[in-house]
């Protein structure tokens, strides 16, 4: 037989053995990855949180197959296709034994730049956040993937990685010192984005790292992204002295929420 041929018959043979497992699943399975007349949101992120905590591999194969589908090959608006897939990992992460090849499938997406950038971010958070319940080889896989995001700050990831190297700080093998630098290093960056200072002013607030002052009070004033402006004024509570109580006072007279609250609590921290 030629080698074209074989090639046919390897295929068709791997087809029908998918086909069988996806006939065997059970309903709830089905509707979560997508596989029923209802595609919609709300009852597949319900079946979700119905979840066991003793899937069958089957079936966590079946997820992975569904983690590893790209946006644009579903109908699903961007937050709601990732936040199911966001939904389901943690329904993985909760199961009572470690799901095989969960890092190394998190760590291979968020390498993989054809996927959306709202879903490497989530492979990013899971980084830290799946950290504390894996053994050193994932650990080592999740590790190494929150370093390289740190080279991201044109987008969002970089803060990401930043504020969850931050957080991960005090787990043996982490250099907090090292780490603040780095996250320092990102922000002076002159192409930073706003998406990355926001979340790396914070890391510099809560390490009292005083060298993201400057910055944190020129953003407090001039920026008019408000989420950042908030986030910089929060910094300034933190990092901050005397000096800045007159601004903060201006701005906690103000009527949008969202920098009045940041700068009354910025108040109270500095008058303390």
């Amino acid at each position: 037989m030629k080698i074209a041929n074989l090639w046919v018959v390897f295929n068709l043979s791997i087809y029908c053995i998918f086909a069988n497992i996806v006939a065997s699943l059970p309903d709830n399975v089905k509707h979560i990855v997508g596989l029923t007349d209802d595609n919609s949101y709300l009852p597949r992120v319900q079946a979700i949180h119905a979840l066991g905590k003793k899937l069958p591999q089957d079936q966590i194969d079946v997820f992975y197959k569904f983690l590893f589908q790209k946006l644009e090959d579903q109908e699903l608006p961007d937050l709601e296709f990732n936040g199911l897939k966001n939904e389901l990992t943690w329904a993985l992460i909760w199961q009572e034994k470690v799901p095989k090849d969960l890092a190394k499938h998190l760590d291979t997406m968020f390498r993989d730049k054809s996927y959306d950038v709202t879903w490497r971010d989530y492979c990013v958070q899971f980084f830290g956040k799946y950290y504390r319940y894996v053994g050193e080889a994932d650990r080592k896989i999740l590790k190494a993937g929150l370093e390289e995001a740190l080279n991201e700050w044109q987008n969002r990831i970089a803060g990401t990685a930043g504020y969850m190297l931050w957080q991960m700080s005090d787990y043996p093998g982490f250099d907090k010192q090292a780490i603040i630098d780095k996250i320092v290093e990102i922000l002076n960056q002159p192409d930073c984005s706003n998406a990355s200072k926001l979340p790396l002013l914070q890391a510099c607030g809560e390490a009292g790292d005083k060298r993201a002052l400057p910055q944190a009070r020129e953003l407090m004033k001039t920026c008019k992204d408000i989420m950042l402006r908030a986030s910089a004024i929060a910094a300034v509570g933190y990092l901050g002295d005397a000096t800045d109580i007159p601004y903060l006072e201006t701005l906690s007279k103000q009527t949008d929420p969202r920098v009045q609250k940041p700068a009354q609590a910025a108040l109270v921290k500095l008058q303390k």
